[in-house]
């Protein structure tokens, strides 16, 4: 218990911002490796300004190129990957064009960090210029991996994003649910931006477990219980939505978490996906290391099929 208290208190000092004390991209001046550049690359700005200068866009590729748009917060942008081959959009890149050859796919990384599904979030994905580029985009496949950052609370030491009105942990509902009814917003949208009348394919995706207590000022509840059947029930109830994808259960994710999960991970952690989080450069509890964005990549090329 003096193990799981400490721990807490160390993340209080980061629980607030969840970019503060993320590993900084230099040539982007933010978290993470997305599809941007900046406009102003000669301007010293904090990671907040920076952001907001990131000009982002979908590769510019042949128009028989069948083009995927991968829309994320931090864990899709790729902190505390090793660099940007290393992010789960960059590693499905690799293994496609590997298997199909260069050319025949192209993967545009949409992560913003610390994003919001929700509109009224802290942080919206709406108003980020991931956002942006995905509107002026035309795609075949979209996937959408959002909520980690929908999940603070100010019970958790976060902001006030989780309104704690999707039901419980036992039984999630879309009914008066406004983080489901933000995702299905975004749906709406996505199916409008399709290479064909028809629209992309829109797979979601459950976001992977959170592997401690309050980090980032998250509910471990919300992510590891709500969120892998609340997520089912948005595809459901977005006629010709693909998935869910389980990205939660293909990086540790397991129903009875309160009670096998050590209280956080750390290298060489008896519970075995651990090694998905914590490696020498980095074990937050959030983000995975290079071996866990690999198993990501996997478990999403899977989910799509491909």
């Amino acid at each position: 218990m003096a193990i799981r208290i400490l721990f807490v208190a160390c993340l209080l000092a980061v629980a607030m911002a969840h970019d503060h004390g993320l590993p900084i991209n230099p040539e982007l001046g933010v978290p993470g490796f997305p599809d941007c550049v900046r406009q102003h690359p000669d301007r010293s700005m904090n990671v907040s300004s920076a952001a907001e200068d990131l000009v982002c866009s979908q590769h510019h590729v042949a128009a028989d190129v069948i083009k995927i748009g991968m829309i994320g917060d931090s864990i899709t942008a790729g902190v505390h990957s090793s660099g940007g081959n290393h992010t789960y959009p960059a590693q499905m890149q690799l293994m496609l064009d590997a298997q199909y050859g260069p050319g025949k796919y192209s993967v545009t990384n949409l992560g913003a960090c610390g994003s919001t599904m929700l509109k009224k979030g802290d942080s919206p994905f709406w108003k980020r210029p991931q956002f942006a580029a995905l509107n002026a985009g035309k795609w075949d496949i979209i996937t959408i991996m959002l909520g980690t950052n929908d999940a603070k609370d100010p019970g958790s030491h976060g902001p006030n994003n989780w309104q704690h009105d999707c039901g419980g942990a036992e039984h999630p509902t879309v009914e008066g649910c406004s983080f489901a009814q933000d995702y299905a917003s975004m749906i709406a949208l996505v199916n409008t931006l399709g290479t064909t009348p028809a629209g992309p394919k829109v797979y979601v995706m459950t976001p992977p477990p959170l592997m401690a207590l309050n980090a980032y000022g998250m509910n471990q509840t919300v992510i590891n219980s709500v969120f892998p059947k609340l997520v089912p029930l948005i595809a459901q109830s977005s006629p010709g939505v693909h998935g869910p994808i389980d990205v939660f259960g293909a990086m540790g994710g397991v129903s009875n978490w309160e009670t096998m999960y050590p209280p956080s991970c750390a290298i060489g952690s008896a519970w075995p996906q651990c090694g998905y989080y914590c490696d020498a450069q980095s074990c937050d509890q959030c983000h995975p290391d290079d071996n866990g964005y690999a198993a990501l990549a996997k478990a999403v090329k899977a989910g799509l099929g491909l």
